[in-house]
């Protein structure tokens, strides 16, 4: 079988591997040597062993395993408390031939140890545990063979580890200590297991977990071990163990022990107690719920109170109440806003200065209360700026314009230009020739770009509109600005379509283009221009775009014609009631920027197929408005400027009649 298999170091996409792991065998009463107080052990072999993460196989073969360190500072253990050593490690020793290590203890003559080795000896304390490290796997795929040819996956063996303890080990009493976590106790593996966990420590490994013997002293009268392959069937390196009951309880408690595990862990974090979730059997699961169901009872948010300064609840109820004043509509007025909507603008600067300033204002006259409003906090010019927004705003909004009906939003983040792609269609497949070869095709793509330009003015409120308490002056100026602004973008739209400019190579209506027609509206001119946008190509010519109408464009000398014919049930031009097919089909937009009165145009959905876009910085599609109080203007002057584009994408979505 060929070897497929992948050596990998420690690394994050294995998060176990930073973990001490563990395994479990078994002490020989008959390999103790009482007047040394030594005892013989194997605690390794090439057992295969089954973890959360698969089949763990250890290898040991020459150079796989690291004893350096038991050799050096091997510490004896009893269940893994580092605080509770029992003797050293005398010796250690990799059996390549058998495949597995062994090692030489001596218990220490304290009261604890003395214990613990009493117990060894009688054999009431059989289980010995190692804990190591693996710095690096083979990963061997399913039905694959390892390297060396000695292991069938799956599996993951560790080619490179070290013993970092042994154990003797017995039953615990708290669930929750179990092999492998000496090492890192409080830390909880990503990988489903707390710390690696392993079956616990207590629990004698059944004979098919490992072999009968351990090969400490050689004894003479012991007939020679059979390799695999000879006499009778053993345990070789490529099989995993059975299921026999030990082995079930294994995994129970092993089961028990991660769940206990995770509850524990969960309630240091909250700071709650245990017990609860524990005795109860609930599931970790059960337990995150149930704790997250006492941590919302328990630890409502505080709401947060915004409270609005006095100052501020001001300004909002004077510029609501002054914009309501001046004609401009405020959907839901602040607080106190109709007390100002009878102030003059001179009452209001009075008011500001007493509030801001703290000054009698009943002997000041109109050009030294003016003054000080002007030069103080800010609040006065600041009130009526926002009033001055308001009325632009609203202005801007109701600007009867028609352009945003039929054309593209667009959005560029800077003033360079930005390029809008469109991919053609693919090439038609075609038959294979007979050795099967493939002919190469690609899509192309089409490209126009989008800039974004600064417009704008200045204009101003005077002081002598202020101090005649011109009103309109305040809210007419801006509202006309605000007109100013949609209506430039409403101009350039419709002088693209009458300009004409060039794009692909000819005119924006060109018979090149296919979207040049002819005709008075009807239902028969309509129906020809309809097929002519129908039969639109993509960018290679192969593709029939299908394009569908969804605007029918009129300079206002045809709107009324337009308007009877798309909500006319029937042909207007038959006398047999004959069905209109364009009834409510299309929208009719008139626009005076036509001035042309014969010609027409159809225009698709522009979600559909864009051809002219209004781009603006940064998607916002209101002007911005701007006040200073400048040392040139006895009043207030302010700046309104408007980052947009018009450009044009495409000419398959329009076609233009020219009305003969």
């Amino acid at each position: 079988m060929k070897a497929k298999s992948r050596v990998k170091p420690e690394n994050k996409s294995r998060t176990h591997l930073t973990r001490e792991l563990g395994r479990v065998l078994s002490v020989r009463e008959a390999d103790t040597q009482e007047d040394a107080r030594t005892v013989v052990l194997s605690f390794s072999s090439e057992v295969p062993y089954e973890r959360w993460f698969g089949t763990e196989i250890l290898s040991h073969a020459e150079g796989a395993v690291d004893l350096s360190r038991l050799q050096d500072i091997g510490v004896l253990l009893f269940n893994h408390n580092t605080n509770e050593p029992v003797g050293r490690v005398v010796s250690a020793e990799l059996d390549t031939a058998n495949h597995r290590c062994t090692a030489t203890v001596r218990f220490d003559e304290d009261e604890e140890s003395e214990k613990i080795y009493q117990k060894v000896k009688s054999g009431t304390l059989k289980g010995v545990s190692v804990g190591y490290t693996v710095s690096k796997w083979e990963e061997v795929d399913d039905g694959e063979t390892s390297t060396d040819g000695r292991f069938v996956g799956p599996c993951s063996i560790a080619m490179d580890w070290t013993p970092m303890e042994i154990s003797i080990v017995s039953v615990p009493a708290d669930p929750t200590v179990g092999v492998g976590r000496s090492y890192e106790p409080e830390k909880q593996d990503e990988d489903g297991g707390p710390d690696g966990s392993e079956p616990d420590e207590g629990e004698e490994p059944a004979e098919d977990q490992e072999p009968k013997e351990d090969p400490g002293e050689p004894d003479e009268n012991k007939e020679p071990e059979k390799k695999a392959g000879e006499g009778e069937k053993s345990m070789n390196e490529n099989e995993t163990p059975k299921k026999t009951p030990e082995n079930e309880g294994a995994r129970a408690a092993e089961a028990e022990r991660h769940r206990v595990t995770e509850i524990m862990a969960m309630c240091r974090k909250f700071d709650m107690e245990p017990d609860e979730y524990i005795q109860k059997g609930m599931s970790v699961e059960q337990a995150r719920a149930a704790i997250m169901e006492k941590m919302a009872a328990t630890h409502k948010p505080t709401p947060v109170h915004i409270v609005e300064d006095e100052g501020d609840k001001f300004r909002a109820a004077a510029a609501d109440g002054m914009a309501m004043r001046a004609g401009v509509t405020v959907t839901k007025p602040a607080a106190g806003a109709e007390e100002f909507r009878g102030k003059s603008m001179m009452r209001l600067a009075a008011e500001c200065v007493s509030r801001e300033q703290a000054k009698d204002t009943t002997r000041m006259g109109d050009e030294e209360l003016l003054r000080a409003a002007m030069t103080g906090s800010g609040a006065f010019p600041g009130i009526l700026s926002n009033v001055a927004h308001k009325s632009m705003a609203q202005a801007y909004q109701t600007a009867p314009t028609t352009f945003q009906n039929w054309t593209a939003i667009g959005s560029n983040t800077d003033f360079k230009q930005a390029t809008r792609y469109r991919l053609s269609e693919a090439d038609d497949l075609v038959p294979m020739t007979e050795t099967g070869e493939f002919e190469a095709s690609e899509v192309t793509e089409g490209a126009a770009t989008a800039a974004v330009a600064t417009y704008g003015r200045t204009f101003s409120l005077t002081r002598k509109a202020i101090i005649d308490d011109d009103m309109g002056a305040l809210s007419r100026i801006p509202a006309l600005y605000g007109l100013a602004a949609r209506r430039v973008i409403n101009k350039l739209v419709y002088k693209t379509l009458t300009d004409n400019p060039t794009i692909e190579g000819a005119k924006l209506f060109d018979a090149k283009h296919g979207n040049v027609a002819g005709g008075t509206i009807s239902v028969e001119s309509l129906g020809k221009a309809k097929a002519m946008m129908a039969r639109q190509k993509n960018l290679k010519g192969k593709e029939a775009l299908n394009v569908q109408p969804a605007f029918l464009i009129v300079p206002p000398e045809l709107e009324v014609t337009a308007a009877q014919l798309i909500s006319s049930v029937v042909d207007p031009t038959k006398a047999n009631a004959t069905p209109n097919p364009f009834a409510n089909r299309l929208t009719v937009v008139s626009d005076p920027e036509l001035t042309d009165t014969a010609a027409w145009y159809l225009a698709a959905a522009p979600g559909i197929l864009p051809s002219i876009e209004v781009t603006y910085l940064n998607g916002r599609e209101e002007p911005t408005m701007e006040s200073h109080v400048s040392f040139d203007t006895l009043g207030i002057k302010w700046r309104i400027y408007h980052d947009f584009g018009v450009n044009l994408l495409d000419y398959r979505g329009l076609l233009m009649s020219t009305g003969k």
